[in-house]
């Protein structure tokens, strides 16, 4: 069982893993094209900036041919990036590994053969704009995600640095080591930003996805558990099954899109309420709604907390009432099921729409237990099993022993009036 339940736990992390490692991906490919159009902007300043300098000194643009070769060539360069960025539409974590890699080798490489051939035509590069370019190729990986991108461009940055001033003769040991010792400064601060921010990134997007069906608080358990609380279970829970009456008829006189809206604003508020006991609010079903306690977190009182949400959905809904009345629109009522049983929960789907869920007799109880409301002229009923685990601070009484489809014995129902005023 252990076994099981550490391979589950490992699934659940490789899935998490892969869908995150997927939107990094794809944010890194948008880095990347952010990086590629200020190259390009770059290399278009530097030759606005070198001809407005020409036309007013009268010098000439370029006056070697080797020379216009390099600026011509990393002029493609940074177009060809350009291309490769927004020609890739889909990100994946291969692509986002090796592509900016692969550009940050040959941004340095274009830097050096710039100094190199200066070096050779007899006008060694100034310290300052060899300190400056680095500065930018160390800059660059503020758009990458990746902590390895950062790192080795501040390495690649540091030794072509190092090298440069060798090669040149300005290779003074204090200078060169103030320098390098601010590129690596300036790289471990974006390594850091990156690294928080990435693992910022992770956390929300892990919030997100759990405060969709879950209540704050179990949201918090279950990042601590590192999604040991959403391994496969087998627990006694209480479900809550509420449905709108006649929703059917009711939804026909009104326009498609007024429906969405009263359904947006009740299941936002019934959902708050589930949320508000600490339970799952586990699906929506049309005009029905899904709600446990119990899992994923284990509650001792989860008959008692299902319970008093039953009670406040019928306050909530006398007062929505009360405001539909001022506008003159109709009231409308609910009908809630509520019972305690054993059900089956844990994560459900595939790897790209995974949802922790609940499965069980328990579930289809709940919901043939909200049908008899109907029946029997009440909205809220409570099984035999639910009303002896939570009813002793509510009030209530017995309706009797119900007949509901699928069971061929009888099931004892609750009726349950409000929370006791003792």
């Amino acid at each position: 069982m252990r076994q099981e339940k550490s391979v589950t736990v490992t699934q659940i992390h490789l899935e998490q893993s892969r869908a995150e490692e997927q939107v990094m991906a794809q944010s890194a490919l948008i880095g990347e094209r952010a990086v590629a159009w200020t190259r390009l902007t770059m290399v278009l300043l530097i030759g606005l900036a070198t001809a407005l300098v020409s036309r007013l000194t009268g010098a000439p643009l370029v006056d070697d041919p080797v020379r216009m070769a390099m600026v011509g060539s990393y002029l493609s360069f940074s177009l060809f990036t350009l291309f490769i960025t927004h020609r890739v539409k889909q990100g994946t974590p291969r692509r986002a590994m090796w592509i900016p890699l692969s550009f940050i080798f040959i941004d340095a490489g274009f830097f050096v053969g710039q100094t190199w051939i200066a070096q050779r035509l007899g006008e060694p590069s100034r310290p300052e704009i060899v300190v400056a370019t680095y500065s930018l190729l160390v800059c660059f990986s503020v758009a990458r995600v990746r902590t390895l991108h950062a790192i080795t461009s501040t390495v690649v940055s540091i030794g072509s640095i190092a090298g440069i001033a060798w090669l040149q003769g300005w290779a003074d040991p204090v200078w060169t080591t103030f320098v390098c010792s601010c590129v690596l400064a300036l790289g471990m601060l974006i390594t850091f930003t990156n690294r928080r921010t990435r693992a910022m990134f992770v956390d929300v997007r892990r919030r997100e996805n759990l405060s969709r069906f879950l209540p704050p608080q179990l949201v918090e358990k279950v990042l601590k558990g590192g999604g040991a609380n959403l391994v496969p279970v087998q627990r006694e829970v209480t479900v809550l099954f509420s449905d709108i009456r006649s929703f059917t008829s009711m939804s026909e006189s009104m326009p498609p899109k007024a429906v969405l809206e009263f359904l947006d604003g009740y299941f936002g508020h019934m959902g708050q309420i589930v949320r508000g006991h600490e339970g799952m609010l586990n699906k929506f079903l049309g005009d029905g709604l899904l709600a446990v306690w119990g899992v994923p977190d284990h509650q001792e009182d989860h008959a008692e907390r299902a319970l008093k949400a039953a009670v406040d959905m019928r306050r909530k809904m006398v007062e929505i009432n009360a405001d539909r009345a001022k506008l003159g629109i109709a009231a409308f009522k609910i009908g809630i099921g509520v019972h305690t049983g054993v059900v089956a929960a844990g994560m459900l789907g595939g790897a790209d729409q995974r949802e922790y869920t609940v499965i069980g007799d328990a579930v289809n109880l709940a919901s043939r237990i909200e049908g008899l409301t109907k029946v029997v002229g009440t909205d809220i009923l409570a099984s035999e099993s639910a009303w002896k685990q939570g009813g002793g601070r509510f009030e209530g009484e017995r309706v009797g022993e119900e007949h509901v489809k699928g069971r061929d014995a009888g099931v004892v129902v609750y009726a349950v009036r409000g929370s006791a005023t003792a």
